[in-house]
This record gives structure tokens, C-alpha cells and sequence, in this order.
């Protein structure tokens, strides 16, 4: 080789490479644009040096063998996406190559066959893509690979249902053997793609949910990988990955994915620990409130900030329940009174909290619309604690929360104890008292009616005395009534 036609080309630092810069040239735009037109370098030795050059020195080798055999390379599964980078990097689409095809064109041809490539052999052309390439990279090559991929997902062994996956615990089993061998058609590929970084899976599950795959596998996998690829990461790959599965669990279908509220919740809690986004943070209280039906009470006791006083993050609530009532109208009878007696067992959890100002108690109260209760006896009890432990309510505030029970749905025993409570203001009081006292008058002629005709003497007598009684405690209360309203 004559010296004026060598060329050193360093490559990423790593090694030197000594080649025929005609022939490369000839093969290469960005070489030609370089060396095709004579220079003051052109009759002594020249130097490339390249940062970034695809694959290294391995992918600068399959390059030289390219043009040093006239444009010709053998192409498999596990070297077609190097070759293909490599001809994108160094424009091996010049117009003059000698051979019959660029580089770039005898990739994207040999992507014919791949039909044909087995399971493996996908998978690992898959890795080269996610070593080689971001994953927002949509060139024809990656997305005949991952359209290939995930239709090798949607074969018969990966579409049937599995149910031995409980919806009672969060994630599948630790062991991913056990997973495999109680639900072998379903599960058979999630470690198989448990190499691929957040962005890629990314890429490959919004694929699936294209092609109307299996939603609870989906969800599952997602599930599965969110805890595995989270054990020895840094809080802040944590957050990336726990944020990209809450961001694609956001896709599925909710009522295909089977996901439990408790589950739900596990996430939510990981979630506040590592700080995620706000927009995180929305889709997974979003998704929340889709299941919020069948949370318990136990779910919804979540620490509230560090540095905030009081003991649980009521706000979070909040948020939950108006995503649960986003729906309006078409919310279910029975789901909303479901949520009706959930938050008022959650309100009785945090009336006893001193530090929970009267405003945020007075939402939280007032959050449900009337239909989510038949009865207002668990709210009246927790309404009694609150203003019990918190004597330093003035009696607006006082008088707003109390404002909040509706008589109507009190029961006869809560109404009597209602009437007799020093802690409500008098005016909620005094209505208690006039509404027991017309249920009183109404159970009268109800007493009259039950009174047996066919025994006389002891039976009739027993229901005169009952009456007098009845008309004693009216009596009673008439005068307690009294004595509230003059004071």
C-alpha cells in the first residue's frame, strides 16, 4: 500500500485502525467528502479520529470488511443492526459505490427473512437496538424488529389466561421459576425482556397494547418488572422505572387489567417515598379512583409529608375521591355507597387529629354528594369526636361542620343522643330533639295497631300503659326543647 493512500482512523480512543482511504472512501459520503477532492494531506498520511463511532471498533471492522470486499458482508440477526448504524453513521448510501447495493439498503433488504429468526435471535438484535440507538429511534429497521417481537408475544402460549396470578398481592411471586411454572402460557417471556431499560420496554409494551395483547399479562409483566429491576437501583433509577411502569400501566384497559387497590396503593406509597413526578403522581391517583370502590379504610391511612403535623395526608384523599367522582352521574349506585361508608370509617380514623384544621375537616365531610349515604349514624359519631377534642372551635366553624348531618338520616338512637350533645351548637340539637319527637308521634298509632285483639283484659291494659309512656317521654322532651331554646 502506498503511503499517500493510507489513512489512520482512531476509533473512539480505544484502537487505531490503518486503511485504503480510496477504497473506504469509495463505500463512504462522509470519507469521500473528506478525501475526494485533492488536499495539501492528499500525498501524505492522513488521521480520522472518531468519538462515536457505532460499535466500536467491532463495528469499524465489519465496515473495513464491507469495502474491502467490494461491497459485500455477510448479514445475520445478531450484526444487521451494527451494520446498519455503521452505515447511518459513516452515509454508506454514496451513489458511486461500486457494488450493486449500499450498505444501508442490504440491511434494510435482509429484513426480508426475519420472519424466520428465532426467538433468540430476535431478542438479540432487540439488545443491539437498545445498545446502539435511543429509544425514541423509529428508522424502518427497529420497527420491523419490534413489531417482529411482539408478535412472537401474541402466539397462542403467550394469549391464554391465567388466574393462579392472585389479585390479592401486588406482585407475582419473587421466585420467577414459580411464576413460570403457575402460569407457564402467559409468562414464559417476562424475563426474557427483563434486559430492556425503562424507554425500550417502553416502546415494546405501547406495541403490544397496539396489537390488543393480553391487558392482564401486560399489567402483570409491568408489575413483575417494576419490583425486580428496582432491587439494588439508585433511588433516582427507582423513580425512572417506577414512573415508567405507572406511565404504561395508565394505558391499559382497567377493567382488563384485574390490578387491585391494594396494589394500587403499594405503588402510590413507593411512589411519595421516591419522590415521583406530580404527573406521575395524577395518573396513579387517577387510576386509583377507577378502583377506589374496593379500597379498605386500611389502604387509605398514608403518612401524611415529612413536616407536616398532622398524622395522615388527607389531601391525598381528596384527590382520590374527586378522581373516583369524576365520572358523575354514571357512577354506580352501589360503588358510590361503597365509598360512602369507606370515607366515613376514614374520617372517624382522623377526627381524633388536633391538627387538622377545621376548613380541611369541613371538606372532608362535605366531599360525597347526598346519594353516597342511606344513613348519617358513622358521620354524626365522627362529626362528635372532632368537635369533642377540638374545643377551640368557633361556633361558625362549629356550627358549619355540624351543619354537614342530615337529621333525616339519623337513626332514632343516634337522634337521641344528638339531643343531649353539649358539643353540637344548639340550633343542630333542638332539631334532633323535634325530629325524634315526631317519630315518637308517629310510633303511636303504630303501638295501637300491634295491640292483640284477641286477648282482652291484661293485653289491653299492657298497651294503655305503653301509650301513657310514650306520651311521658314526649312530654320530656318538649320541655328539654324548651329549656335549649331559652338558653
Amino acid at each position: 500500500m502506498e503511503i499517500c493512500c493510507v489513512l489512520e482512523v482512531d476509533v473512539n480512543g480505544l484502537e487505531t485502525f490503518l486503511v485504503d482511504k480510496k477504497i473506504m472512501a469509495s463505500f463512504s459520503s462522509r470519507l469521500n467528502r473528506l478525501f475526494g477532492q485533492k488536499s495539501g494531506a492528499a500525498n501524505g498520511k492522513s488521521k480520522v479520529i472518531f468519538h462515536d463511532f457505532p460499535g466500536g471498533s467491532e463495528g469499524f471492522e465489519l465496515m473495513s470488511r464491507f469495502c474491502y470486499n467490494n461491497g459485500k458482508v455477510e448479514i445475520s440477526p445478531q450484526n444487521i443492526v451494527l451494520l446498519n448504524c455503521v452505515a447511518h453513521f459513516m452515509e454508506m448510501y454514496c451513489d458511486e459505490a461500486p457494488s450493486n447495493q449500499s450498505l444501508e439498503e442490504q440491511t434494510e433488504n435482509s429484513l426480508g427473512g426475519i420472519s424466520y429468526w428465532s426467538w433468540s435471535e430476535l431478542l438479540a438484535s432487540l439488545k443491539q437496538c437498545q445498545d446502539l440507538l435511543p429509544a425514541e429511534e423509529s428508522s424502518f429497521l427497529v420497527q420491523k424488529i419490534v413489531d417482529c417481537v411482539t408478535e412472537m408475544l401474541s402466539l397462542p402460549t403467550v394469549a391464554s389466561s391465567c388466574t393462579s396470578l392472585s389479585d390479592s398481592s401486588c406482585y407475582p411471586r419473587s421466585s420467577m421459576e414459580s411464576v413460570k411454572s403457575n402460569c407457564s402460557h402467559m409468562a414464559w417471556w417476562y424475563e426474557d425482556l427483563m434486559f430492556l431499560e425503562i424507554d425500550w420496554l417502553d416502546k415494546i409494551v405501547r406495541a403490544m397494547i397496539s396489537k390488543e395483547h393480553d391487558h392482564f399479562a401486560i399489567t402483570r409483566f409491568l408489575l413483575y418488572y417494576q419490583k425486580s429491576k428496582s432491587i439494588g437501583a439508585t433511588v433516582i433509577e427507582k423513580r425512572r422505572i417506577l414512573e415508567g411502569a405507572i406511565r404504561l400501566l395508565s394505558l391499559v384497559d382497567r377493567d382488563l387489567s384485574n390490578i387491585s387497590c391494594k396494589c394500587l396503593f403499594e405503588l402510590l406509597c413507593l411512589g411519595l417515598r421516591w419522590n415521583i413526578s406530580i404527573g406521575h403522581k395524577e395518573l396513579l391517583e387517577s387510576f386509583i379512583g377507577s378502583q377506589f370502590g374496593q379500597a379498605t379504610v386500611d389502604h387509605l391511612l398514608i403518612q401524611s409529608p415529612r413536616g407536616e403535623k398532622y398524622a395522615y395526608d388527607v389531601y391525598l384523599i381528596f384527590r382520590i375521591v374527586k378522581a373516583f367522582l369524576h365520572k358523575g352521574d354514571q357512577l354506580p349506585t352501589g360503588q358510590l355507597k361503597k365509598v360512602g361508608h369507606l370515607i366515613d370509617s376514614y374520617i372517624g380514623e382522623v377526627a381524633a387529629d388536633l391538627h387538622v384544621q377545621p376548613v380541611t375537616f369541613e371538606e372532608l365531610v362535605s366531599i360525597l354528594p347526598e346519594a353516597a349515604r342511606d344513613s348519617h349514624d358513622s358521620l354524626y359519631r365522627a362529626i362528635g369526636i372532632y368537635v369533642e377534642v377540638h374545643q377551640q372551635l368557633s361556633s361558625q366553624e362549629r356550627l358549619r361542620i355540624c351543619d354537614v348531618l342530615d337529621h333525616d338520616k339519623l337513626s332514632a338512637g343516634a337522634l337521641g343522643d344528638l339531643a343531649y350533645n353539649k358539643d353540637f351548637p344548639p340550633k343542630i340539637t333542638v332539631k334532633a330533639l323535634l325530629i325524634l319527637q315526631h317519630k315518637i308521634k308517629r310510633l303511636v298509632p303504630s303501638t295501637r295497631e300491634n295491640v292483640s285483639v284477641k286477648v282482652k283484659g291484661k293485653r289491653k291494659s299492657h298497651s294503655s300503659r305503653r301509650k301513657r309512656s310514650l306520651q311521658v317521654d314526649m312530654i320530656g322532651y318538649s320541655n328539654l326543647a324548651k329549656s335549649i331554646v331559652h338558653s
